[in-house]
């Protein structure tokens, strides 16, 4: 593991938060040691989210954490001192002549120990708002990768990332994080698309720094989201390891306790965990709690009768999508119960047993803060804006998105060269026994020129993986990472790939399936991140009852709300990607009702949300614009 330091370094004036501009340091080699720019680009900061569960660092290089632990990296639960990240990343990988040199190549660009491709975007430093438009703390800042002192051979990708966390119990104990990914030819090779296009975030999680003897050579790596039991009659299919073997009958694990855990077996803290033994209990460990439901998914509801039950989170008492689901999902029928289920496309590491301890120390019990934290990172939505209209959704498996690659790799086989870590992205890395792996719908990519590699692999199915873990072909636990990969996609000249995701914690896998399942509640919740989540505040209300009308709109429309006492009264529009578009009234308001007039002539079409804040309270209301 390597790791930078901070030199040279001073403060910006923030309100309640850190923002600290890096100097040169041993990984950012490159970075000027000095606090004046030498071009119009901004400085190369930190922030840190700490109202949440998580207290997470986050830089503008495309990397989430910090490697040299001056700051929290995803210290878990708040105040322990615990962290799980060493460093997260943004990778992306292309094909095809889209460099100025137009040569047909394989080409990847990232945030990457030492490999800092991803430079602050011009225009768009590091901002930290609380409140912020979606979220009551935010940062948000930009990247791209045509800055030629750290990266040769750009094709002009820019990403606008923001990230967003709550301190409303249940929804605290994950950072979400919205990619906003565009393509500008002109800084690769002028009028050629994106094809191929593949988006990924990279983890190196060491669990956790409580264990001080080597805390990052015990970790094991796993996938939730391949064990497909469908039997949805209009999308029936089942995930086959080679030789014809269903997932869902297979007990590769035994799920229990630690057995040399001091605490009673009905102690919190006295975690279950998967172990590299096979099942003796006739119970397949894909459906502990035996539902019939495959443990690898999100149960959004499940339908008794004509009436339909939603879930509910037994510690914050929040009841799960009861007020907005995802655009698609499966039913999976157990009897004469319908469950409504997703895939949960979560990628997680855990402390395992480590083999230089005598006894089974996974999760350390025994230490003062144990290490009995999941962490991982889930991926909710994607989707692209077409430059031209409309809405293309191109991952989508049977309508729902989901990662065309889960890879693991042993830190010290880090790929280096744009090749190797074009290979990882696509999952075109053999896991250790040789296989490749690869979705059903990557056979429309078959013979694309753009992307020559993407061939089905021995044992298609529409969930990418051929083995989730490492144990499962039997290495040992060691320093692993993750790589969650998304695409692939043709991105022209102002069209906008949108990638919605979240790093989570909780304690044990249970803990983690149930937090990652409250993230894609917040995300589609009261239509997109929820705008406060609809759970109720001690805090007073001093705006309510907003409506948007016409909705959708062509030229123009009204936002109708009400004021409870008079005050100051600022209505601001946000795009999706929730950049600030225009301020409509910013006035003392008196008490009663209001509507102000929107003119949406100058908004291309997409959705947007109103925002009405006065006297510290705020409502937000969803409306669509579309252009004829």
């Amino acid at each position: 593991m390597r790791s930078f330091s901070l030199k040279g370094s001073y403060l910006l004036l923030f309100p309640a938060i850190l923002v600290v501009s890096i100097c040169s340091g041993s990984e950012l080699e490159k970075i000027t040691c000095s606090t004046e720019q030498t071009d119009a680009r901004p400085a190369v900061e930190f922030a840190v989210h700490d109202i949440g569960n998580i207290i997470m660092a986050i830089c503008n290089v495309g990397m989430w954490g910090d490697p040299d632990a001056n700051y929290p990296s995803m210290e878990w639960p708040s105040g322990s001192l615990n962290n799980y990240l060493y460093m997260g990343n943004l990778w992306s990988s292309c094909y095809g002549d889209i460099t100025s040199a137009g040569s047909a190549e394989k080409y990847a660009s990232c945030g990457d120990f030492g490999e800092w491709e991803l430079r602050p975007g011009e225009g768009y430093p590091m901002l930290y708002e609380t409140p912020g438009s979606i979220a009551p703390e935010q940062t948000s800042y930009g990247i791209d990768d045509w800055d030629t002192n750290y990266n040769d051979q750009p094709y002009g990708l820019a990403a606008f990332v923001q990230n967003y966390t709550w301190d409303l119990q249940g929804y605290d104990n994950f950072v979400a994080s919205e990619l906003t990914v565009t393509h500008h030819s002109e800084h690769g090779n002028p009028g050629v698309p994106l094809d191929g296009l593949v988006v990924a975030i990279s983890a190196d999680c060491d669990v956790a720094t409580a264990d001080v003897t080597e805390c990052h050579l015990d970790d094991m790596v796993y996938y939730d989201g391949h064990a497909i039991w469908c039997n949805d009659p209009d999308a029936t299919f089942e995930y086959q390891f080679d030789g014809s073997i269903d997932a869902s009958t297979q007990d590769a694990y035994e799920y229990r306790q630690n057995p040399d855990n001091p605490l009673p077996p009905g102690d919190p803290d006295n975690i279950y965990y998967y172990y590299n033994y096979l099942g003796a209990d006739g119970i397949p460990d894909n459906d502990v709690d035996q539902n019939g439901v495959s443990d690898h998914f999100t149960i959004l509801a499940k339908v008794v009768g004509g009436d339909t039950l939603y879930r509910e989170d037994p510690e914050s008492g929040v009841t799960l999508f009861n007020d907005g689901m995802p655009y698609y999902h499966f039913n999976h029928t157990v009897g004469d119960t319908i469950y409504l289920v997703v895939p949960r496309n979560l990628s997680y590491m855990w402390d395992s047993d480590s083999p230089a301890s005598s006894e089974d120390d996974s999760g350390e019990p025994l230490l003062p803060v144990m290490c009995n934290g999941y962490v991982g990172w889930r991926l909710l939505d994607v989707w692209i804006d077409k430059a031209g209209g409309g809405i293309e959704r191109p991952s989508d498996v049977y309508g729902y998105p989901v990662p065309i690659s889960h890879q693991w790799w042993n830190w010290e086989s880090d790929p280096g060269t744009d090749e190797e870590k074009y290979k990882f992205m696509w999952g075109l890395n053999p896991d250790m026994n040789g296989l490749e792996s690869g979705p059903s719908y990557m056979s429309d990519w078959t013979g694309n020129p753009n992307a020559p590699d993407a061939t089905m692999p021995q044992n298609p199915g529409p969930f990418p993986f051929v083995y989730d873990s490492p144990i499962q072909i039997g290495y040992p636990v060691f320093d692993y990472r993750f790589l969650q990969s998304v695409g692939p996609f043709e991105l022209a000249d102002g069209d906008t790939l949108h990638i919605m995701g979240g790093w989570v914690a909780g304690r044990g896998l249970d803990g983690l399936r149930m937090n990652a399942d409250l993230l894609l509640d917040a995300y589609h919740r009261n239509f997109i991140w929820g705008q406060g989540l609809g759970i109720e505040s001690t805090e007073p209300v001093h705006v309510n009852n907003i409506q948007l009308s016409p909705n959708p709109m062509t030229a123009g429309g009204v936002v109708n709300f009400t004021l409870n006492e008079p005050g100051r009264t600022v209505i601001t529009i946000y795009d999706i990607s929730g950049r600030s578009v225009e301020t409509i009234l910013n006035s003392e308001m008196t008490a009663g009702n209001h509507s102000v007039n929107l003119n949406t002539t100058e908004m291309g079409s997409g959705v947007y949300f109103a925002r009405v804040l006065s006297d510290g309270s705020s409502a937000v209301g969803r409306f669509v614009v579309l252009k004829r």
